[in-house]
């Protein structure tokens, strides 16, 4: 983590270093899911000159690190990019969806389709359930059913065990059940009166009383019962389902709620960048980036 402050305010930057072998240099990158570097105070008619400091300070503590460039995934609902179009290349790729539970007194009737509200009232109807768990003890539940059901899960057991004990205070788990089994289970993260949705497991045999529309059901109920704004469904991955495009799967549950996705591009030491390109017989003007990454035989293909 990068903290800046001055008179003029501060900036939080939260990312990932990861090594480049050649010379041990590095590079960063944003956590999973989204990131980038958030203003966490300063009057907004200093923020431009606090940003243009912040990325003095950045750059000599990145050349100081021997970190030589940076790729972002900013934050959609935070919509930090905004702040930074001066201090990395930004560009828009998309649009990532949510359901505001706050603007409405009824987000399943305003938010969900009409045909996705048809599906969730045919599986309650079926008899299919939802439960809520909050801060839950352990993850063992979720990781022992996704390591049944998902190809090669065990290979992620560790992972859920681990994030439960480290971010137990802001989960939320959801499960379906048919008949008191359960036939799906979501994963998900409450942080500042906004559920990050992370991932959704279900049943293959169960897949015909749509099991991940409960669980969003569910969880879109429980919010709004406990004071939560927004459930953003931007990572939400549904494993071992039927769902083909999850983009219009997702679309489903926000009529109205969507946010821009923008991820951002910065070399803070030029000089290295371009002799580690000449290292890899690659120009440092390439498409790709950063460009010393782009494999020989990519490379070979975008010069044809």
């Amino acid at each position: 983590m990068f903290k800046f402050h001055n008179h003029l305010g501060a900036i939080r930057h939260i990312f990932m270093k990861r090594e480049i072998l050649i010379k041990i240099n590095g590079e960063t990158y944003s956590p999973i899911a989204y990131g980038g570097p958030v203003i966490t105070g300063c009057s907004r008619d200093y923020k431009w000159d606090l940003v243009y400091e912040f990325t003095l300070a950045f750059e000599a503590y990145c050349k100081e690190n021997r970190i030589i460039s940076e790729y972002v995934r900013f934050h959609p609902v935070a919509a930090n990019a905004s702040d930074f179009i001066g201090c990395y290349e930004t560009e828009y790729v998309g649009n990532t969806y949510g359901t505001n539970l706050k603007a409405f007194p009824d987000p399943v009737q305003e938010e969900f389709s009409q045909s996705c509200q048809q599906t969730i009232w045919r599986a309650l109807e079926a008899g299919v359930e939802y439960r809520v768990a909050v801060k839950p003890e352990s993850l063992e539940d979720f990781a022992n059913f996704y390591a049944q059901l998902v190809a090669n899960g065990y290979a992620d057991y560790g992972y859920f065990l681990e994030c439960g004990k480290l971010l137990k205070e802001q989960l939320v788990v959801v499960e379906a059940l048919y008949k008191e089994q359960v036939i799906g289970m979501s994963l998900n993260f409450l942080s500042n009166g906004v559920i990050h949705t992370h991932l959704a497991v279900t049943h293959p045999a169960f897949d015909y009383f749509s099991p991940a529309h409960i669980m969003h059901f569910g969880l879109v109920l429980w919010g709004k019962e406990n004071g939560v704004s927004l459930i953003h469904d931007g990572g939400w991955i549904v494993m071992n389902s039927h769902i083909d495009d999850l983009i219009t799967f997702k679309k489903q549950f926000n009529k109205h709620t969507k946010f821009k996705l923008c991820i951002g591009r910065r070399i803070w030491d030029e000089e290295k960048y371009q002799k580690l390109c000449k290292a890899m017989e690659i120009g440092g003007d390439d498409d790709g980036f950063p460009a010393y990454r782009v494999e020989k035989k990519d490379h070979a293909q975008v010069k044809q």
